[in-house]
């Protein structure tokens, strides 16, 4: 039975697929009196074998006897194309139509390989020898034609996105072909799309002999996209097709100093010694610091052009979190504050600035807007149980706002202890005594009505419970949520002296008492959750 040429391609191709190569096999193992359809046989089950390299020596030596069998060239040419060697293929192919010129099959192989290089003409014209000039083929190719035309025109023009739409269609059969990779690179960075326009240079860096496409893909990975491994494993590879590169050899210096750096940053977080990690990241009297050296770096790769304009700062950017993190985890709100709002700018989300920029504004009475930021931070980060507590002492606070309160009518803070609370009140008492409204040209309507209000707010104050309970938003002289739990004179103190009301507690018992559970530690005390 006779095969068509196609089928033998394919099937050759097929039996290569997947395999492994063997590299134990020479031409002089063969010996020389084996029958060429013998070796052509051999050739064929180290192919099943997975042996392809083998396979190819077999090839060879059946070749070398009979050098115009034109079949066993293209058997051969098919198993390198199908081993990723495309320009020893295309030379089989050569040899083949050279010998033989209207082989359909080695014309066919031959159009792909020119078509994957952008060859137009050259692959349109076997198309047509092969009989194909009115199917798919053609088609295909003269579509990618139009369109590499039309993505170039658009690169002139600086319309970017039409510029990698048509890049794609050509490339889906020109997908060797340098410049029309070159095309879509700078298209893709001028668009923005930065990860889709290094894996164009990838592609070229794979079969380019310079250092350029090297370098930018590290510099990228490395800085703008905070991916090291990427980054540094890139010009390790420039390194390895040129040993002697000086601008990749200074690169991957500069990217493993960083790289150090980083993995001390990441040690001192996780075992949460924020101070450390902190002396690395920002300036000291001994070193620039960690941030200054990665967002100096960053901008002098750009200026090089090895980091594209368009490119974010990836790693900068998140070493600023991690700033902000660390001051604000060591309870240093002031010095987190400005890295916290630079981190803000590039991540409206992130979680230790929200908490920080919450916190100031609960600390400044603005609890809704407060109330605000935590729901924002609720919505992105719904397990912290930090924005939990923060978020229902902010509506704690504002439902306080709108009552009486205490602590404003003492003058005393929210921290403040039970001596200091007493002092406020003595002084008060004695401020404002109806003795002394007519000296100040109060009535002493207006005197006893301020003397109940400095009696109401230090008996709440003083009792560790009742206290407690206005702290949680309930004020136990709000008749609206209960009776009032004691009725006061306005400044007559049973038993002699200006001492506190003994009250009975509604209920009795002990009232309940919320303590912090970790997370974030914020100054100037406050309400214990």
């Amino acid at each position: 039975m006779i095969l068509p040429l196609q089928t033998l391609a394919l099937g050759a191709a097929l039996a290569l697929s997947n395999l492994p190569l063997s590299h134990g096999l020479s031409a002089s193992d063969i010996p020389a009196d084996i029958p060429v359809s013998q070796l052509i046989s051999s050739a064929t089950a180290a192919l099943a074998q997975g042996n392809g390299q083998d396979a190819l020596t077999y090839y060879d030596a059946a070749i070398t006897r009979d050098p115009q069998n034109y079949l066993t060239i293209f058997r051969r040419g098919a198993a390198y194309l199908q081993l990723g060697k495309s320009s020893q293929a295309s030379h089989d192919f050569d040899r083949v139509l050279a010998i033989k010129p209207t082989f359909e099959g080695a014309l066919v192989q031959r159009a792909k390989i020119k078509s994957r290089n952008g060859d137009w003409s050259g692959a349109k014209s076997d198309y047509e020898t092969a009989g194909k000039k009115d199917g798919d083929e053609i088609r295909e190719l003269l579509e990618a034609q139009n369109a590499a035309a039309l993505a170039q025109k658009a690169e002139q023009d600086g319309h970017w996105s039409d510029c990698t739409t048509q890049a794609d269609i050509a490339v889906l059969v020109a997908g060797g072909a340098m410049d029309l990779r070159h095309t879509r690179a700078k298209c893709r960075f001028e668009k923005g799309d930065i990860v889709e326009a290094l894996s164009d240079l990838l592609h070229i860096a794979q079969v380019s002999s310079g250092s350029s496409e090297h370098l930018q893909i590290s510099a990228t990975s490395f800085y703008a996209l905070n991916e090291p491994v990427s980054g540094m494993g890139q010009v390790k590879k420039c390194l390895h097709s040129d040993p002697d590169s000086k601008p990749c050899r200074k690169l991957l210096k500069a990217e493993k100093a960083v790289d150090k750096q980083l993995k001390k940053v990441k040690d001192a977080m996780e075992k949460s010694r924020y101070i450390n990690a902190v002396n690395i990241l920002v300036p000291t009297k001994d070193d620039d610091g960690l941030l200054k050296t990665v967002k100096d770096s960053t901008q002098q790769y750009r200026g090089e052009g090895l980091i594209h304009k368009n490119a974010p700062d990836r790693l900068y950017n998140d070493l600023i979190e991690l700033t902000c993190e660390a001051y604000t985890e060591m309870n240093n709100l002031k010095k987190a504050q400005p890295y916290c709002e630079e981190a803000l700018t590039h991540n409206p989300n992130c979680l230790p600035a929200l908490i920080g920029k919450a916190t100031r504004q609960l600390d400044a009475d603005e609890f809704e807007p407060a109330i605000q930021t935590l729901n924002q931070a609720k919505e992105h980060h719904q397990n912290s149980q930090k924005v939990q507590e923060l978020l229902q002492k902010a509506h704690t606070l504002l439902k306080r706002s709108k009552q009486k309160d205490y602590y404003k009518v003492l003058g005393v803070t929210r921290d403040s202890e039970e001596r200091e609370i007493k002092k406020a009140y003595r002084k008060l008492t004695i401020l404002h005594h109806p003795d002394k409204a007519a000296q100040k040209g109060t009535s002493p309507e207006e005197a006893q009505k301020k003397m109940a209000e400095i009696n109401e707010a230090y008996e709440v104050l003083s009792d560790p419970e009742l206290k407690a309970r206005f702290d949680r938003g309930d004020d136990p002289n709000d008749q609206s949520q209960q009776g009032s739990p004691f009725q006061g004179q306005p400044f007559g103190f049973p038993g002699g002296g200006q001492q506190q009301f003994f009250h009975q507690r509604p209920g009795g018992g002990q009232g309940f008492k919320f303590q912090h559970q970790g997370g974030f530690q914020f100054p100037g005390g406050g309400f214990p959750f």
